[in-house]
């Protein structure tokens, strides 16, 4: 069977098809530990409870946004290019300044937040005192979070991509099921906050597999090597992509926040069990996405345009066969699936269908942001991402106050599907090469 799917494909889509299929295990262990977790805490704490749950997590998402800076791009680019040319000086340099930026800046913004978390609560969260642990939490579990980011980039510019899915998200989701099932066993009371330090403390071991596992891989390379800061060109990469990562992490998380401020948190819980199964398509975008990024660069880098464009049109044609099936699950089963939530959580299926809308155009227009990104055109994307952001902003603002949370889901589907159309057109202008197979 690796045969003769190996003769059917070029070498890079049979070497991008494999290390996903790796990459797709670790990340299918993941998400189905992230959706027994949200299941459970549906069930046990309600689509308020859970709202608090969510609120704080995607909160910490934002924030991670600027600890990052836009580096894990660049990390993964530099080290991937270093890498084919041998030159661990480069590897060691590039994430010795990526550790002392990020994590600068992560405590910055975590000293910041903690300050500043009675005037968030205030004028934010209309008031919700009880809110104010799960915010500080949140804000303290940024420095690990930076820390693993940073190390999970290197591993997969590296070209260990599995590993680097490993530790970004499949081991967080399965450490915290395990808490859970401590919880569980020694009677230990489930509440929001309860829940979010098992959130930190998964972060916390996060950090030390993902240094094991780094520094397993460069073990004897780097030993006689000194390393030294290589600031000024990763800044030069990092700032556009500080505004094409933040446009878009702000942009898929903006939703709960003005759901959170305008609305209930059982708005905000209604909201996010819909977008979690509504984004389940797109888990199949990043496995395939964290695969071809170093692949990109090092064939953009050597010119092989033909050979690129043949492998992202037949990696696009899966993802859109895919995509559309599950499109159609949502259509026909989607109030069925929600139901496990509990029966509060089954009324979110049109929330759910028109997240799908938006889920689908994301996966049928494939890698075309990864493509800008890795072949040079980082502000391109980062105006198509600011110029969403802002369309995102607008429509949440005239629809929220007239469809509550359906205007949300509305907002979101036009944003997602409108941005990456825009994609789709800047690499065909920018690259020369269609994305699409069809």
């Amino acid at each position: 069977m690796v045969t003769k799917i190996r003769n059917r494909l070029d070498i890079h889509t049979f070497e991008v098809l494999l290390k996903s299929s790796k990459t797709m295990i670790v990340k299918v262990v993941g998400m189905s530990s992230a959706l027994l977790i949200s299941v459970f805490l549906g069930r046990t704490l309600g689509p308020e409870g859970l709202g608090v749950v969510n609120l704080a997590n995607q909160l910490g998402m934002v924030c991670l946004v600027l600890t990052m800076f836009g580096f894990q791009f660049v990390i993964v680019k530099f080290i991937s290019i270093a890498k084919s040319q041998e030159n661990y000086q480069n590897i060691l340099n590039t994430i010795n300044s990526a550790l002392f930026v990020n994590t600068t800046f992560a405590i910055i913004i975590a000293v910041l937040g903690w300050l500043l978390n009675p005037f968030l609560i205030k004028y934010l969260f209309q008031g919700r005192v009880e809110l104010t642990v799960p915010i500080l939490l949140t804000f303290f579990m940024l420095i690990p979070q930076t820390v693993a980011r940073v190390f999970s980039a290197a591993l997969n510019g590296y070209g260990k991509v599995w590993q680097s899915n490993l530790v970004e998200q499949t081991l967080s989701s399965i450490l915290v099921l395990v808490g859970l099932a401590i919880y569980w066993v020694f009677s230990v009371e489930f509440s929001s906050i309860s829940v979010l330090i098992l959130y930190l403390v998964s972060r916390l071991i996060m950090v030390v597999v993902v240094k094991l596992l780094w520094h397993q891989q460069i073990r004897g390379k780097v030993s006689a090597l000194k390393g030294s800061l290589n600031l000024r060109p990763m800044f030069k990469m990092g700032l556009p992509m500080l505004m094409v990562s933040g446009t878009s992490v702000i942009a898929s998380n903006l939703d709960t926040m003005m759901l959170a401020s305008l609305g209930t948190m059982e708005d905000v819980g209604l909201y996010n069990v819909a977008a979690r199964l509504a984004f389940l398509t797109s888990f199949l975008l990043q496995v395939t996405n964290t695969a071809i990024s170093p692949k990109l660069a090092s064939m953009f880098h050597e010119s092989k345009l033909d050979q690129m464009s043949k492998m992202v049109r037949k990696i696009t044609l899966g993802l859109v066969v895919i995509a559309l099936m599950v499109f159609l699950s949502f259509v026909l089963i989607g109030g069925w699936m929600l139901s496990f939530w509990g029966e509060n959580f089954v009324e979110a299926q049109v929330i759910l269908i028109i997240l799908a809308v938006g889920q689908f155009f994301n996966i049928a227009t494939g890698c075309s942001g990864l493509l800008l990104v890795m072949c040079g055109y980082e502000k391109e994307h980062g105006y198509i991402s600011v110029l969403s952001l802002i369309m995102n902003v607008i429509l949440n603002v005239l629809l929220i106050k007239s469809y509550g949370v359906i205007g949300v889901a509305v907002a979101t589907a036009i944003t997602v599907s409108l941005s990456n159309i825009f994609k789709v057109v800047m690499v065909k202008r920018k690259i020369s090469i269609s994305i699409l197979p069809f």
